[in-house]
Parts: structure tokens; C-alpha cells; sequence
């Protein structure tokens, strides 16, 4: 959607405000902080600022923090800092090196970038068109021009500027403020039916407006996504089951996202998952090269897992505090509580999530069938969105010597699953349908999978029948992707989830590393002994 060195320098992110975390922080503690890890004295003397009356703490602070900003490249508060000081320009008249890099890198003039900082902090009201005025001299109609930010994002060689908007709108909470621009740009054409999307179901997560398991559904159901938005929803579904404590479903949404596009972005947001679950060991193999070097909560979780005690944690804590309170995040949670139920209890209550999980695929009181019919056109539908195949068939071909289907520990997440026998239900071929009938258990979700007559763990394939056709939401003149039902197989299935909130079942299965999770109507697969 956009290029990868846009998305760099856009990734400042900044949520939400939250008092149950406020507390006092004086100069010294953010200068002492700052000798051992700089990029985390930056709250600290934010801080200060805030609290701080007129001085030379103040002064001083606000002197280190600009200083921290350009070191850590945090564009976006640092342009604010030079806006309030005055300091755009030098005194030959030149932009500030930030201004210009931020601009360059984004690919817009510096006036198009301060513009829109300057009108997306701000409330956005909904902008009305007045009536054309009629030129004195010449009689023609004079059309009216939008204020900003409606004006300058319109331009189409500021196209990069939208998602900088939303970023902002997002931490001002100007929720309504968003929806305006955003309504406004996709009637002018300005934004595609592709890119609107994830800002849709973006700002329903962050907004706890609409639903967002439904936005999550309907766009996926858009024939012609591309592989760059198939995994922005798939990111956000993740996020949003995060959010309603669904560590399981969206460590896996998260590893899904990452097969189609974005996936360092994937496997960081996964790590996070398993160290909250307090699977450690399996997040710190997980996180691999860096997805954004300087970010605070990447910093946290290199630093969490190559230390072999906790002492360190003691001199962070102020600064955890504050991150924790403007920006959640499970690594934040898991630092300041030191993992356990009390660490997800913390980031529950921060993220403050009172979204349902409901899954309801109708279209009934979702949003106005006028808007989402300029969304997603009828005609622009697949029957379901491109991570569920429930109107395919499969076959589950299973060696002989297949006894039991079991319910399973899944520790480590990929590793070899955890069987005991008093979890585990002879069957015998037969439906999918059949099975879970057997062995469904009364909990929201468990995970299942086959094993021999000692209880091991059996290796399963899964093949798609029909499966050589295309995935109809690939248009035919683009390049053919790997996708959870392009291909016949045989797939390894890895696990079968079923999900008692949403009565429905899902297919864990992968191809090498192409990884799916992938929902499926059980009478529609079929087990058959090797």
C-alpha cells in the first residue's frame, strides 16, 4: 500500500492517555536515566515538561528532549518541539535536517508535511462545501477550497501524508475527526478501495466504534486485495483479539499476517504474545532480526531476553510506567509485572478493550449499506473473506496407525505438542465433524491433533480437493500467490482449532514456511487412513 521507507518514517505510534498510571517525575531521575539507556529518558522528561512550572529544569529538559528526538529519529514530536520553538528554519532560511528528512523520506514538500502536522493534531470538523461564488468580472463559478487537512491530501503527490493523518488522529482520540477526512477522501477517489480498508477496520479497534470483527470480516471478503492489505487486516484482526485477551488466536493471526507481506513485522508482534503468556524461551527465538531499531518495547524485549536476572527492571520502571499508560504493549506489561496472570491483567486494563468477539457474519447494523457498499461494491464480494475456505473440500490423509485424536498443550507454540492420554478419544474415519462431535471439550478454545496407539504425535497432510484453482479474490493478470486454499498440497496440518465463542473450526497448516490458519466446515473433510 505504501513503500516500505514511507511505513519507516511513519512508525511513531502513540495511543492513548491513561491517568491510573500518572505519577510525579523529577529532572534527576531522567538525567540518571538517560546515562544508561537514552531512548527510555525520553518520557521521563516529557515529564518534566509537562509538570515542570517556568525554570531552568524545565528549560533544561526540554533541551535534552529535543536532543533525544533527533538521536532516535522520533520525527514527529521533534518537528513539533521546533514548531513551538520557533526553530523550522535556521537562520540562512534552510528547513531543519528533520524537517527535511522526514519530508524526503516521505516523498512530499516540507510545507505539504507541516501542513498536515500542523491540521491533523487539531480537531477536524466535518467540512460542508458552500455554494460556488460567482466571479464579478468574468461570471464564472468560483469553486470553494477545503480548509486543511482536507485540501492538502487531496493532492495526489501527497498520497504518503494520509497514514501520518491517521497516526495522528489516532493520538489526539479524534476519532470523529478521522472518520470526516477519511469519508471525504474516498468520495473524491483519493484513497483506493485497497487502502481504505485497513484505515477502516484501523480506527474501529482503536476506537472501539463498529464493530470490529465484522469490518475485519467484510473487508476481507474484497476480491482484489492486495498482498500488503491481506496482511494489514489479518494484523489488525490479530490486535484485536489481543486486545480481548485471545492470546492464542491472535499469535496466530499475527504469524498469518506475516506470509503474505511484513513479516519481521509478524514475528516481533508474535514474540510479544508468547512473553506475555510467559513463554519466554519460545519469544526470544522467535524475534529474530530487528523489525524497527530504536523502538522502545524492541529494545525492552532484547534486553529481557539476554539477561539472566531482574535487577536491571528496578531503574526502568518510571519510564515503563509512562510508556505503558500512553502506548500499551505486552512487553511493557511483562517488564513491570514480571510476567504472570498480573502482567495480562495490566494490559487488558490499559488497552481497556469492551469489544465483542461475536462472530456474526451479517451485513445488518454493521455500518450504513451506503458506505459500505462504496467499500466493498456487491459486486466486489467473495462469499467469504480470504482466510476462510467453509465452502471447500478436504481430505485429511492420516497414517495407519492413527488411534486417537487428542486435545493438546501447545508448549512451545510450533514445537512437538504435549499429549496425555486422558485428554485424548479413540475414532475412527469419518468426517471432520464427526471427530470434534467426540472430542469437543466445554472451553472457549482448545487444539487438537492425532496420535498413535502411545499416545505420539502423528504427521498429518492435508490436500485440498479442487484445490488447483486460483483464489478468487488474485485477479487473473497478476502473478499467482500462495494462499491457504490456492494450492492442493499436500499442506502439513499442524493443528485443528476449534473455537467454541465462534462455533466454527480452523486448519493450522503450512507449506515450508508459508503459514496458514484457515476456518473450515468439518462435514466438509474428510479423514482417510494412508
Amino acid at each position: 500500500m505504501f513503500s516500505k521507507r514511507k511505513n519507516a518514517a511513519l512508525f511513531f505510534l502513540v495511543f492513548s492517555f491513561f491517568p491510573s498510571l500518572s505519577f510525579a517525575v523529577s529532572y534527576e531521575e531522567a538525567y540518571e536515566l538517560e546515562k544508561l539507556s537514552p531512548v527510555f529518558a525520553i518520557p521521563l522528561y516529557e515529564e518534566v515538561v509537562r509538570s515542570s512550572g517556568v525554570g531552568d529544569f524545565k528549560k533544561t529538559a526540554s533541551s535534552r528532549l529535543y536532543f533525544l528526538y533527533e538521536k532516535f529519529n522520533k520525527y514527529l514530536p521533534a518537528i513539533q518541539y521546533q514548531t513551538r520553538a520557533g526553530s523550522l528554519k535556521n537562520k540562512k532560511g534552510e528547513w531543519s535536517s528533520l524537517v527535511k528528512t522526514l519530508s524526503d523520506g516521505l516523498g512530499v514538500t516540507p510545507f505539504s508535511l507541516l501542513a498536515v502536522i500542523n491540521s491533523c493534531s487539531k480537531e477536524t470538523p466535518v467540512w460542508v462545501p458552500p455554494e460556488p461564488t460567482v466571479h464579478p468580472e468574468t461570471g464564472e463559478l468560483i469553486q470553494p477550497t477545503p480548509p486543511d487537512p482536507y485540501r492538502v491530501l487531496s493532492k495526489k503527490e501527497n498520497h504518503s501524508l494520509i497514514r501520518l493523518c491517521y497516526s495522528l488522529k489516532m493520538k489526539q482520540r479524534d476519532f470523529e475527526g478521522w472518520d470526516n477526512i477519511f469519508f471525504y477522501l474516498f468520495s473524491k477517489d483519493v484513497l483506493t478501495k485497497d487502502e481504505a480498508l485497513p484505515l477502516w477496520v484501523g480506527s474501529s479497534i482503536q476506537s472501539g466504534k463498529g464493530t470490529p470483527y465484522k469490518r475485519v470480516f467484510l473487508s476481507g471478503r474484497f476480491k482484489e486485495l492486495s498482498n500488503e492489505s491481506k496482511s494489514d487486516l489479518l494484523f489488525l484482526y490479530a490486535k484485536f483479539l489481543r486486545h480481548n485477551g485471545k492470546f492464542e488466536s491472535s499469535t496466530r493471526y499475527f504469524l498469518t499476517s506475516g506470509t503474505y507481506s511484513s513479516s519481521k513485522r509478524g514475528k516481533w508482534e508474535t514474540a510479544k504474545n508468547l512473553l506475555i503468556m510467559d513463554r519466554k524461551k519460545e519469544a526470544c527465538t522467535m524475534i529474530g532480526d530487528s523489525f524497527n531499531a530504536g523502538d522502545e518495547s524492541e529494545i525492552l524485549m532484547k534486553k529481557i531476553c539476554q539477561s539472566g536476572n531482574w535487577d536491571w527492571v528496578q531503574t526502568y520502571l518510571p519510564a515503563l510506567k509512562i510508556l505503558m499508560r500512553e502506548n500499551p504493549d505486552p512487553v511493557f506489561a511483562y517488564a513491570l509485572e514480571g510476567g504472570g496472570r498480573e502482567a495480562i491483567d495490566l494490559f487488558l486494563k490499559q488497552v481497556g478493550s469492551k469489544t465483542s468477539d461475536k462472530d456474526d457474519d451479517s451485513e445488518e447494523d454493521s455500518e450504513s449499506a451506503d458506505i459500505l457498499n462504496k467499500l466493498i461494491p456487491p459486486e466486489s464480494r467473495n462469499k467469504f473473506p480470504f482466510w476462510d475456505a467453509r465452502d471447500k473440500e478436504a481430505d485429511l490423509v492420516v497414517p495407519d496407525r492413527a488411534k486417537y485424536l487428542c486435545k493438546v498443550i501447545r508448549r512451545p507454540f510450533f514445537g512437538t505438542p504435549s499429549i496425555q492420554p486422558q485428554f485424548c478419544k479413540e475414532v475412527s474415519p469419518g468426517s471432520l465433524e464427526t471427530l470434534l462431535s467426540i472430542v469437543a471439550e466445554e472451553e472457549e478454545e482448545a487444539s487438537f491433533a492425532f496420535a498413535d496407539p502411545a499416545y505420539l504425535p502423528l504427521s498429518v497432510k492435508w490436500i485440498w480437493k479442487n484445490g488447483s484453482e486460483s483464489e478468487s479474490n488474485v485477479e487473473p493478470a497478476l502473478p499467482k500467490v500462495l494462499g491457504p486454499s490456492s494450492e492442493p498440497g499436500p499442506w502439513n496440518l499442524e493443528f485443528i482449532v476449534y473455537r467454541k465463542v465462534l462455533n466454527r473450526a480452523y486448519a493450522e497448516i503450512r507449506i515450508k514456511d508459508k503459514y496458514f490458519v484457515v476456518s473450515v466446515k468439518p462435514s466438509y473433510v474428510v479423514w482417510s487412513k494412508n
